[in-house]
């Protein structure tokens, strides 16, 4: 079955030819146009990344799908084609959705044809994206993203295999890999894929321009403790609340110091449903969920509601949650709030290089115990302090994408 699969997809990037074509996006400036393939329109990565793409002169028409989870009335600002819509972790699942988008992007394949870069987010929209080149003959050379790396492309078990053997294939056909962490370079792409083309850090950065377009309502907190809700210390949980059991230690934590700790909850969950972790919040007076937010607009009036930024994750541990550098990492050094991290981890080793926070060790909620009844406001600001030292580049984005394209000679 193994050799069967591997032979069916191996047809994928062994043909060729163009295709006709049919009515395109827009007739505009394809000279300098980027079709970039995202696996969600909604999420703030994919937007965020688009933004950096036009804020450096380029054109983007996006060939998107849509995830159910938060932002969910979000309008693409870009030219967009809507691929349908797709669920975290189903992989079997899309491959009709994969069948369906590959018709969508027949009809826009002139558009294709004309475009001077082909971005892909994740492995299935890499495939969309050699589709696209395939059906269109488009030259352009494509960029393939990685933010976090499966699990599903972990072990020994045949579909991971599969998976691998697809990615060394898309891998052969990329110019150029871009990574969010050194961290996955190390751990996966050199031994495990054994890639030894070219590479990009791209960090999960906030966006100077998107900084700028929310206006006066934007600023970086104080370097200065924030004020305690009835004498206690507040951890702030923000973003895809993925984890499991970051819930859990947050939840121990809570139980464990009622009278000493806050928990301050934003974002979505992912790994169970909301009626469960709302249940499992509300239980606790000293833990508060407010909701979705957007960022980077409503990031200022978070981080000035906490002390501390939970950067902990444990969804795949061993792999990518050792490997990665999330979005809290960036939104904590920027606005100045220490952070708190497992050691042994690329995140914790960050924190604790550039003196940005905490780390701990198992068992978490009994060490960040004992560090809640010991740490002084006095030292929580010296903290901010030194953070407040550090450069803003470390966490802001202003022209690491404008490399990217002078790196790919498709800026001029």
């Amino acid at each position: 079955m193994l050799v069967a699969v591997r032979r069916a997809l191996a047809r994928l990037f062994l043909l060729g030819g163009r295709g006709q074509p049919l009515a395109p996006v827009k007739s505009a400036s394809s000279r300098r146009l980027v079709a970039y393939f995202g696996q969600d329109c909604t999420d703030s990565a994919v937007i965020r990344r688009i933004s950096a793409l036009q804020a450096t002169g380029l054109e983007v028409v996006g060939f998107t799908f849509r995830r159910q989870k938060f932002n969910s009335d979000f309008v693409p600002t870009w030219d967009n084609v809507a691929l349908g819509e797709t669920r975290d972790r189903h992989y079997l699942g899309r491959l009709l959705k994969l069948a369906r988008a590959a018709w969508l992007i027949a009809r826009h394949r002139r558009c294709l044809a004309g475009a001077t870069l082909i971005y892909a987010r994740n492995i299935d929209m890499a495939l969309c994206a050699l589709l696209a080149k395939l059906l269109s003959g488009s030259p352009a050379p494509l960029v393939y993203e990685v933010l976090d790396i499966q699990r599903a492309f972990l072990g020994d078990r045949p579909f991971a295999k599969i998976l691998r053997w697809v990615e060394r294939c898309v891998l052969r056909c990329t110019r150029l890999l871009v990574v969010s962490s050194p961290g996955f370079m190390r751990n996966y792409f050199l031994p495990v894929q054994k890639y030894r083309g070219g590479w990009f850090l791209l960090e999960n950065k906030i966006l100077g321009t998107q900084l700028r377009a929310a206006g006066s309502t934007l600023g970086q907190t104080s370097a200065r403790p924030a004020e305690h809700h009835n004498g206690r210390w507040v951890i702030g949980w923000f973003g895809t609340l993925r984890c499991v059991r970051s819930l859990d230690i947050l939840c121990r934590l809570a139980d464990r110091c009622p009278d000493k700790v806050l928990i301050y909850l934003r974002g979505f969950p992912t790994e169970t449903s909301l009626e469960s972790f709302l249940g499992v919040v509300q239980q606790r007076p000293n833990m508060i969920y407010d909701g979705e937010y957007f960022s980077p607009h409503d990031l200022p009036d978070l981080h000035k509601r906490i002390d501390f930024g939970w950067c902990f994750d444990f969804l795949d541990p061993g792999a990518n949650s050792d490997w990665l550098l999330p979005n809290r990492f960036y939104d904590c050094g920027y606005f100045n709030v220490p952070a708190l991290a497992p050691t042994g981890t690329w995140t914790g080793q960050c924190i604790s290089t550039l003196g940005m926070g905490w780390t701990f060790k198992s068992p978490f909620a009994d060490e960040i115990a004992r560090f809640l009844d010991t740490v002084t406001p006095q030292e929580v600001a010296a903290r901010r302090a030194n953070m407040a030292q550090l450069p803003r580049s470390l966490f802001c984005e202003e022209d690491d994408t404008l490399r990217l394209a002078k790196q790919l000679k498709i800026h001029r």
